[in-house]
Order: structure tokens, then sequence, then C-alpha cells
């Protein structure tokens, strides 16, 4: 229970940060969200997205994951590894 209380809390603050950056309704965001189905999902915005997640979260991730991260699936599982 305590670890679902935990993702489900960790997934609310961060569809906020992907709202924020990307100027869109948290009700559009999901798992599979990402450049293919998101037009404000662009480079730039990618890095300033990573930026605001690991000053959130207060951790910095590595390169790898970084370069990983295609849909906010991947988000939810590097978030994980680093919380």
């Amino acid at each position: 229970m305590l670890i679902i209380l935990k993702l489900s809390k960790m997934n609310e603050r961060l569809y906020k940060i992907i709202s924020q950056v990307f100027n869109i309704r948290l009700e559009d965001i999901h798992e599979e969200s990402g450049p293919e189905n998101l037009e404000e999902w662009d480079s730039f915005k990618f890095l300033v997205l990573i930026d605001k997640i690991e000053t959130e979260f207060n951790t910095k991730f590595d390169l790898k994951d970084i370069l990983g991260i295609k849909k906010v699936r991947d988000l939810e599982e590097v978030i994980s590894k680093y919380i």
C-alpha cells in the first residue's frame, strides 16, 4: 500500500511538471505520451522537463537513463530508480 501511495504521489508531481513544461492539460497526459503524440514535446522542452524533474525530486539522472526516455512511462521508471 505504501509503495502504491508513493508512486501515486510521484506520478501526481510528474504529471504536474509535464503539464507546466508542455503547457497542456493534465487530462491529456498518460503513460504513452511522448514526442510521437504530443507536438509540444520537442528536444528543448525535453531538456527543460528533465531539469524541472531533477529539481523537483532533488536528484540527477544518468545520461544513459535520460537517453532511454521516449515517453512518460519511461520517465516514471527512471524517477522510481532514483527516489
